[in-house]
Parts: C-alpha cells; structure tokens; sequence
C-alpha cells in the first residue's frame, strides 16, 4: 500500500516529483480524479497529495467518496445483491499489515452499503473514514477505481486498434 510519508505534505514541493495546486482550490471530487490520474500514471507522490487534499474535510471526503463509488460500483444491480454479498476489492495484503486490511474491510463495507443503500452498513465505514483509518480507505479505493479505469482504457485501445486495422485506417 502507498504510505502515508510526512515528507510530500500537500502545502510543501519538496521536490520535482510531487507538486501542488496553485490558485482556487480544487473540491473533493478533483482531488479524487487526481488521484486516480496520478496512480495510473505511477505517481504515488501525487496521489497522496491529492488524498491528503481530499482528507481535510468531510465535504471533501463525501465528493471524493461520491466519484470513487460510481466507478467502482458501475455496472452492479443497485438494491439487488444478496444480503450476505459483498463488493470485492482486489487488493492483496499481507496478513502482518492489519491496518490495510482493515481499509480493505471497510472499502469494501462502503462500496456494498452503496450498492444495496445499505445505511446500517455504510454507518461505520463513514465513521472509519473520518478517522484513523480515512486515508487508507480512501488510498484502498483510488487504486481500485484507477485499476478499474485502466482496465477500460486499455480495452479501449484495443477495440480502437481493431478497428484502425480492419478499416484500414477508418474508412470501410
């Protein structure tokens, strides 16, 4: 998992690897595109910039959380899962980093709670969000969503690749 070094502080360049915004503020929801962008990219720097930025306060945490959910749950049945089911996240982690697992645990809460508007769900995994284990969810599911992302990105580039090769350049 990313860690959380105290060393790329969002107000602080400390060196040509992370940078920061300048003028207005971006919102919550910004702050969670970049960070999508930034792992994609293989910008870990950044990416913990922009959840930090995220991190600073719950109306930022709900746009960013808003953004993270609808691409990771995009395509489920709303309301329709079984009771017991639950919204895998795909992350390995070792079964010494317990803090990580317990992000993993509570992603993985605040994507089902979102999937069938499970409120009862959803309560302690906003409640872990706002505290301690916050910016470790919130790492949890960018990489999620930005593993998701890519994933279409790179069919994408394929169904393009495809169809440049069979029309011979676009034209039928």
């Amino acid at each position: 998992m990313i860690s959380d070094r105290d060393d790329l502080l969002a107000d602080v360049v400390s060196s040509s690897a992370t940078t920061t915004h300048t003028g207005p503020q971006p919102d919550g929801a910004t702050w969670a595109r970049a960070a999508i962008g930034a792992i994609n990219r293989r910008d870990h720097a950044n990416a913990i910039v922009a959840v930090r930025m995220v991190m600073q306060d719950e109306a930022s945490r709900m746009a960013a959380l808003d953004v993270l959910t609808s691409v990771l749950v995009h395509g489920l049945p709303m309301g329709g899962l079984r009771p017991d089911a639950r919204v895998p996240i795909g992350m390995t982690v070792l079964k010494e980093e317990h803090h990580c697992a317990k992000a993993v645990e509570h992603a993985a809460s605040l994507l089902t709670a979102v999937a069938n508007s499970d409120v009862g769900l959803a309560g302690p995994a906003l409640e872990a969000l706002a505290g301690d284990h916050g910016f470790d969810i919130l790492i949890v599911l960018v990489r999620e969503a930005a593993a998701r992302l890519e994933h279409f990105v790179g069919v994408d580039g394929d169904t393009a690749d495809a169809y440049y090769l069979v029309t011979g350049g676009g034209q039928l």
